[in-house]
């Protein structure tokens, strides 16, 4: 059983409880117009381009069989045409271009997650998946977690939800930690903005709050997008209608993923927003799920 993960981070500790090693896992049914990991939208691997590592030498352009290379100002990939064949990536003397997203099997993926097993004993820590959208390779997923609670160690989901029932319910008796993001609660919305609609992750939403599980809900705040009035009380109506009131984590816009889109050759539509929302807009919004008698993070 292999996976295609894009990064393993370790003494992460903004990814749940204690020290942590996140495995980043590439795929995702969502398609996010200010995803802060672009990178893992795809399931595949994929050609990444630094321009400020580039010398602009030309030396990966011949070297290419399917012509896919042009140098103009910067390098210009046709995505079309490359085939992954990592010619360029050899060839390029900084590393400006190369191959994001590698192959591994569990037993690969164990071992990595097994070296940092005293910071988590210590800390409190444990494992966290994440993406991308982890179940979205849910074979894998599960198989890393039973490894995992077996060994007695701490696990924690991030996810946005977009998966079966049947695989959450699987998932549920495996992790201690789920971290759930909420974007918008109007389902047209959600689909225009990032590619589906929400009715599934609102019912499995109330599947985690129904259970026993610890469940942290984050809603990423972007301007633009998820900041109106309307989509902050609905939001805060829905979590406040559940079995049992779910902290919230409002998640302040973050620019930095810009770079990333541009590196993936994609536009960025929040591209008029160069900072994020001031401490005062924060507090303001923290205080629509206050109101509604939710506990903010």
């Amino acid at each position: 059983m292999k996976a295609v993960v894009f990064d393993i981070k370790r003494f992460a500790v903004h990814d749940g409880p204690g020290i942590r090693s996140t495995l980043f896992l590439k795929g995702c049914p969502l398609n996010c117009k200010w995803c802060h990991n672009p990178e893992g939208i795809s399931g595949g691997e994929m050609l990444w381009y630094f321009p400020n590592q580039c010398l602009k030498c030309g030396d990966c352009v011949p070297v290419c069989p399917e012509g896919a290379l042009e140098l103009e100002d910067e390098i210009v990939i046709n995505r079309k045409k490359c085939t992954l064949c990592g010619h360029c990536t050899e060839t390029c003397p900084t590393g400006a271009l190369h191959i994001l997203g590698r192959e591994m099997s569990v037993d690969e993926i164990e071992e990595e997650l097994l070296r940092d097993r005293i910071f988590y004993e210590e800390s409190g820590g444990g494992i966290t998946l994440s993406g991308g959208e982890p179940l979205a390779q849910s074979d894998v997923a599960l198989e890393v977690l039973k490894r995992m609670k077996g060994r007695g160690i701490s696990t924690a989901v991030e996810s946005c939800l977009l998966v079966s029932r049947d695989i959450l319910k699987e998932v549920l008796p495996l992790t201690d930690f789920f971290m759930a993001d909420l974007k918008l609660i109007d389902p047209e919305e959600h689909k225009a903005h990032t590619g589906a609609s929400n009715e599934l992750i609102l019912e499995n939403i109330r599947l985690l709050a129904d259970s026993d599980r610890d469940v942290l809900i984050r809603v990423p705040v972007i301007p633009g997008f998820t900041d109106s009035p309307d989509n902050l009380k609905g939001i805060a109506s829905f979590l406040a209608s559940l079995s049992r009131r779910l902290p919230v984590e409002l998640m302040n816009f973050n620019p930095l993923a810009r770079d990333k889109f541009r590196v993936l050759g994609r536009p960025y539509e929040p591209a008029g927003e160069d900072q994020p929302f001031s401490a005062d807009r924060m507090a303001e919004f923290r205080t629509v799920f206050s109101d509604a008698g939710l506990e903010l993070k």
